[in-house]
């Protein structure tokens, strides 16, 4: 016994909201337990300094205490002029930018002068001339 006519309209609906909220929660709690570090090559022990200014878009050579060398988070097979200079030109090529790109020596405190006068030697061969040097802000 049928007490209702079927309509055209009679269609089951699916309610959204239910997942909306799964979802919103979801990515509220990936956007709270992500972590944003920034993962370093080589662990280097910067120089002392008074104050710190952040350089972003930059080319980094990282020099460790024990004398390796890392160009952008590549840690060098070799620690020659050479070596270094073909890494920063496939840096600058990898980038897209020119001359103009400022490169970041990081050197451990413990380095030796002659591995940073060597980072900045291939820096000019590989037609970088705006260099500088990193430090960390003394406490």
């Amino acid at each position: 016994m049928q007490l209702r006519a079927k309509h055209a309209d009679d269609f089951p609906e699916i309610n959204f909201i239910p997942l909306i909220d799964v979802l919103l929660v979801i990515v509220i709690f990936l956007a709270v337990s992500t972590t944003f570090t920034q993962e370093r090559a080589l662990d280097v022990s910067l120089p002392q300094a008074q104050s710190a200014v952040e350089i972003s878009g930059s080319i980094s050579i990282t020099i460790a205490a024990d004398g390796q060398i890392a160009v952008d988070q590549r840690v060098l097979e070799s620690t020659d002029v050479l070596a270094i200079a073909a890494a920063l030109t496939a840096a600058v090529a990898q980038n897209g930018s020119g001359p103009e790109k400022m490169v970041v020596i990081r050197a451990d405190a413990n380095a030796t002068h002659q591995t940073v006068i060597t980072a900045m030697q291939a820096a000019r061969l590989a037609g970088l001339n705006k260099i500088s040097l990193a430090a960390q802000v003394a406490d």
